[in-house]
């Protein structure tokens, strides 16, 4: 509860919500993993990997709509985005592994509804990945990422049940609701949802009419990452998030169309930056490492979204006045750590090799890379303005405004067109209480700031930069420690100042960044593999 009310205080002070009557949004992390919002922190498809996910409807009353998105590790650009449909109690399960064409591609015999309905053997998108790479480099972008799962409704059964009306049930319900093993998935209510008037119009839509209403959370998810070849095998739960309600505020209906309508008024429904226009972004200039400030007022959006995009994280949830900024800031909140513990294992005897994964979900609603717009003077970089905290987009902070800065303009940077955020500091120990007396660094980075390269990001202890344990390949580190076997600490403090003026930076309101992830530890008996999956133990920096 005490983070609660700290992501409510920020926000407001950040935003300025309390000025206006809106209230701010609230995250909790339930310690059960069972929720609204669903992150599983690392997929991968790379080698002989596969990865394995379970999502889970715990609501034995009620059928989800669930939005599921992969984004892709290098800059989290959308690679795969589906509709699933959950009837009461239902469990949809999907194998993600490497496809002939070399792109990530999705297999599953599952029964539930999915919008598309043909999933099973559909390979990853590249359209909105780096350009510049060709060939297999390209398919490399869809095989490793994280996932995004989010609760956009309910779909109860529906009915009155007193003696003057029948029973009417939900025609949607029984469009989802499986009948010996196997969900209908069709019919004139399945239909409808493709329809609604969604990004055409500003009426509000009816959603009742078309059988949903309020989400309720309930959803649990798994996933598992196999080494086909040696079955060394890692997994864990998605980390939930659940909607903390203000006052008299409710969950709000998030669903929207898996359909390519244009959405009219984007900064109300998301805060990725890609998505934004004129006054909602920021250009951050490589020549003058400061925003850009020309003629922002008419720059328009690096990416014309679709309905198909939403909702993303950022996408409002509750009935609460709040910007999709305010919401990201809330999930920051709730994700913040300021350091990370684990443990690591790269003995010969063993054939040991360690990667540890940090995934950053939420700084893609603070900064994206517009691949289009790199040039010898801007470096892609584009930041969600409001998140800045600034009006003026010279770098100067709005008065009365304090900026979170879990991820801004001195913190970042960009290094082989991959976004990267200063501030990894290992400090690594052995088995026998010895700490190295030089500095833990990783590599490669800009000299002076050690970096998390990629939107997931993962250090290969002692092996160069090639990651052993998982085969990772879009974006690894080297993490070269003094001893084969041990355990290593991570500062995860935010480092930087915001984008305030040069002359009087300011204190980062959320401290510690918004992380998730975990150590992947790999041993071989012979032809035998063994995966050990260990959890992060860390300090929250509120």
């Amino acid at each position: 509860m005490k983070k609660s009310i700290l992501a409510s205080s920020i926000a407001a002070a950040v935003f300025g919500l309390g000025a206006t009557g809106a209230q701010a949004q609230q995250f909790s992390v339930p310690l059960n993993a069972i929720g609204d919002i669903l992150l599983v922190p690392y997929y991968t498809a790379q080698a002989e990997n596969a990865t394995l996910l379970s999502i889970t409807n715990t609501d034995i009353d009620n059928g989800k709509a669930v939005k599921v998105r992969f984004r892709g590790a290098a800059n989290s650009d959308d690679v795969f985005d589906f509709q699933v449909f959950l009837s009461p109690g239902d469990v949809w399960t999907a194998n993600i592994s490497k496809g002939a064409d070399g792109r990530a591609v999705l297999t599953t015999s599952d029964k539930s509804c999915t919008k598309p309905n043909a999933l099973s053997g559909t390979s990853f998108l590249t359209v909105r990945l780096d350009p510049s790479l060709t060939g297999d480099a390209l398919a490399n972008g869809t095989r490793e990422g994280y996932v995004e799962i989010i609760t956009m409704a309910d779909i109860p059964k529906g009915g009155t049940t007193n003696i003057v009306a029948p029973v009417k049930v939900n025609p949607l319900y029984t469009a989802v609701k499986h009948v010996n093993g196997v969900a209908p998935c069709s019919g004139t209510a399945w239909e409808a949802l493709d329809t609604l008037a969604q990004g055409s119009s500003s009426a509000p839509v009816d959603y009742s009419a078309v059988g949903l209403t309020e989400p309720r959370g309930g959803l649990m998810g798994n996933w598992t990452i196999i080494n086909t070849v040696n079955s060394a095998a890692w997994g864990g739960q998605a980390t939930a998030l659940n909607h903390e309600l203000a006052q008299a505020a409710t969950k709000t209906i998030t669903y929207y169309s898996q359909v390519n309508t244009p959405v009219v008024a984007p900064q109300d429904l998301t805060a990725d930056p890609l998505f934004l226009a004129g006054n909602f972004v920021h250009a951050w200039s490589a020549t003058t490492q400061a925003l850009a400030n020309t003629s922002v007022t008419t720059v328009a959006a690096i990416t014309a979204p679709g309905l198909y995009d939403l909702p993303d994280l950022s996408t409002p949830g509750t009935t609460a006045t709040v910007s999709p900024t305010a919401q990201v800031v809330a999930i920051q909140q709730a994700l913040a750590k300021t350091s990370v513990i684990a443990e690591f294992a790269t003995e010969s005897a063993i054939a040991g090799s360690t990667d540890w994964v940090f995934s950053m979900p939420s700084r893609r609603y603070a900064v994206a890379m517009a691949y289009s717009k790199i040039s010898a003077s801007d470096d892609g970089r584009r930041f969600n303005a409001e998140y800045q905290g600034t009006t003026d987009f010279t770098g100067n902070k709005a008065a009365g405004q304090s900026p979170t800065a879990a991820f801004n303009g001195p913190n970042t940077s960009v290094i082989n067109r991959l976004i990267c955020v200063s501030g990894a500091k290992p400090v690594a120990y052995d088995r026998e209480e010895r700490t190295a007396t030089t500095t833990v660094v990783v590599s490669p980075s800009v000299l002076g700031k050690q970096q998390y390269c990629g939107e997931v990001s993962v250090f290969a202890f002692n092996n160069g930069s090639a990651s052993a344990a998982l085969k990772a390949s879009v974006a690894v580190s080297a993490v070269d420690v003094t001893y084969s076997s041990g355990w290593a600490t991570l500062n995860t403090t935010v480092t930087g100042t915001d984008l305030g003026t040069p002359s009087a930076p300011t204190t980062p309101s959320i401290l510690g960044l918004p992380l998730l992830g975990g150590a992947f530890m790999k041993a071989s008996n012979g032809a035998q593999g063994y995966g050990v999956t260990q959890a992060y133990r860390y300090s929250n920096a509120q």
